[in-house]
């Protein structure tokens, strides 16, 4: 093996990762394209957050929880305010209506362990669950259990729009190449995951959760195994503002990339012991591929200082391009005002994601992950 063949054959795992599996589902998509039923149905329903240190959000929360297009009588809220010394829990308590229900966990056990006692605590039929700075358009909660008419169906996600400013993380420019991908699954019926801020399943599906698990995949996939499908309700929406920082952005991808790999490979067994074969590739291509994606970016370096060292091939022009690449993307990650221009805001992007996969491998290598989660600061810079 030479520099330059490791060089493309990392590069081409990427390439499948980001663009092949997207490719290879929209030509199956007119083959197994799936149609569901929809109603007005209104069940009971519990919305449930998990809350450390919200304050600065939680009552617009609240707020915007009574004022959805609901019946009042068939929702409720459960916070479940986790170890929160800011204030938190006295906000909620504020709010004197039986449909709102506070929990307090202490001392702080991370946000798994909260969801688990805000299932227990539910009524509903169907678990919606959000985070606290997540904004419900008016009608998201209707069109969110609509699809649950259709007995096939066990679990939805909606979609979330970021409020990103010209220098933001450039997080919103992925969430479009997301959702995309995320339609073509949808249209099968099994949608792989779920967006944390707004998603819903039918009660009797909710597993309980691991305390390492990332909820918003964990918790939907549950449906896929047991047979039931994932659907997109593209009609559901709420809004968020995006990371304001690329440096923000990246400890949330790390803190999530080193939790979900080893949930990853733990769930492919049981997905091929029940014989869910399209499961397990999308398993696969989607998410595995992502999460050891530090190989195919250190062995892209590798291939090209080896060939560069070698004196053969093309390793002197693919490792230039590659610092070149990093460069721009450290350069944007540096200067807030580089980032308005969109090539270097996505530039920016990929080599966090470089960085942070980097980083995530290690933290999981090393036994670093930890069950207790810390508040991304959302305050804008």
């Amino acid at each position: 093996m030479t520099g330059d063949t490791l060089f493309w054959l990392c590069l081409g795992g990427l390439v499948y990762a980001y663009l092949g599996y997207p490719l290879l589902l929209a030509c199956a998509r007119p083959f197994a394209a799936r149609a569901y039923a929809a109603g007005a149905q209104a069940p009971q329903v519990s919305v449930i957050v998990a809350a450390h240190n919200e304050a600065d959000v939680i009552m617009d929360k609240i707020r915007n929880f009574l004022a959805l297009d609901y019946p009042a009588e068939r929702k409720q809220l459960i916070v479940i305010s986790d170890g929160s010394s800011d204030g938190t829990d006295e906000i909620v308590q504020t709010f004197q209506d039986e449909r709102i229900v506070l929990i307090r966990q202490e001392p702080q056990a991370g946000k798994s362990s909260a969801l688990n006692r805000g299932v227990e605590a539910a009524s509903g039929e169907v678990l919606v669950f959000t985070d606290a700075n997540s904004m419900f358009s008016a009608e998201a909660l209707r069109h969110l259990v609509a699809p649950f008419v259709d007995p096939r169906v066990g679990a939805t996600s909606g979609v979330l729009q970021y409020e990103a400013d010209e220098g933001s993380s450039g997080e919103d420019l992925y969430w479009r190449y997301e959702q995309e991908v995320k339609k073509l699954e949808s249209a099968m019926g099994r949608l792989l995951g779920a967006n944390g801020a707004i998603y819903a399943i039918r009660r009797e599906l909710v597993p309980r959760l691991h305390p390492l698990d990332v909820n918003d995949f964990r918790v939907p996939y549950e449906a896929l195994l047991r047979g039931r499908h994932v659907i997109l309700a593209s009609e559901a929406t709420a809004s968020e503002r995006a990371a304001p920082s690329v440096g923000d952005e990246m400890a949330r991808k790390v803190r999530i990339m080193s939790r979900a790999l080893p949930m990853f490979f733990s769930l492919a067994v049981p997905t091929l012991a029940r014989g869910r074969l399209f499961v397990a590739w999308e398993l696969l291509s989607h998410k595995i591929l992502r999460e050891i994606q530090a190989v195919f970016f250190l062995g892209m370096l590798a291939g090209g200082v080896w060939g560069t060292a070698m004196g053969t091939g093309l390793g002197p022009w693919l490792l230039g391009l590659q610092v070149l690449g990093y460069g721009v993307g450290a350069a944007g990650w540096r200067w807030e005002g580089l980032r308005r221009a969109r090539p270097v805001r996505a530039a920016a992007y990929l080599t966090m994601i470089a960085v942070a996969s980097v980083w995530a491998l290690a933290r999981w290598v090393g036994g670093r992950n930890r069950a207790i989660w810390q508040r991304t600061d959302r305050t804008p810079t």
